[in-house]
């Protein structure tokens, strides 16, 4: 097979391709094909060989080569190819969903920033459509950081939210249950009327959060809670003290 091969190279690869860029592909294909084809590790390096092919031609344009290999060469083995090509393509699926997937965590990264805004306190500027995957990753991104942080406020700004259903409304009511849980106190702000209107169906406990008309005021609100804990703990200490003496 070696041989037809290489003494058709040039036919061969003319009727496989139009494009430089994969006629080359196609000939370096060919030549390590018929150059490893009797190794005993062959399938492993066909599979090398077909993911370097795939980088210049399309799936179809694979399998329309195969075909015309198998008709002009006497004993190509197209099934071992066609198999291998299936276990590459699997591959590649993989390795798009796993980019998918770090593309993914990278944007809610960016979409949803904590912002450790100050001492024992958080921001959570929330902005465009909330579906139910995002609250959960802000939900498990914010409890983290609350955790870590020791934050004492957690304010979380709806100001540029446009509507919340009541799926992710309820992942919301999760979120603040779970982060007055960790001892923290919650800010609610910038809620429009539909939002209003959602919690409300939801029938949302607000003695379980704080509500502020916008991040000016819950900012304020929070930083004299802040304030507050931190001159009581001062003042428990300066007590110790004096009673230490």
């Amino acid at each position: 097979m070696k041989e037809v091969i290489v003494s058709r190279l040039d036919e061969l690869v003319g009727r496989l391709a139009k494009k430089d860029e994969q006629i080359k592909a196609w000939k370096d294909f060919l030549v390590d094909f018929s150059s490893n084809y009797s190794n005993e590790n062959f399938t492993e390096e066909l599979k090398k060989f077909l993911s370097n092919l795939l980088q210049y031609i399309s799936g179809k344009e694979l399998i329309d080569g195969i075909e015309m290999l198998h008709t002009e060469i006497n004993g190509f083995p197209a099934i071992d190819v066609y198999k291998t090509a299936v276990e590459v393509f699997e591959d590649i699926k993989r390795e798009n969903q796993m980019r998918i997937t770090e593309l993914r965590n990278i944007l809610a990264e960016l979409a949803t920033p904590i912002i450790h805004l100050w001492q024992d306190i958080l921001l959570v500027p929330i902005i465009g459509t909330l579906d139910s995957q995002r609250a959960q990753n802000m939900a498990e991104k914010l409890l983290e950081a609350t955790a870590e942080t020791r934050a004492k406020v957690v304010i979380v700004d709806v100001t540029g939210v446009p509507v919340i259903d009541t799926i992710v409304g309820g992942f919301l009511i999760e979120m603040f249950s779970a982060v007055k849980l960790l001892g923290s106190d919650v800010i609610l702000t910038g809620i429009k009327p539909e939002i209003a209107h959602t919690l409300v169906k939801l029938g949302v406990d607000f003695n379980m959060v704080i509500i502020k008309r916008d991040l000016e005021n819950a900012l304020k609100y929070a930083i004299s809670i802040s304030s507050e804990d931190n001159s009581r703990r001062l003042l428990r200490l300066k007590r110790g003290n004096e009673n230490e003496e």
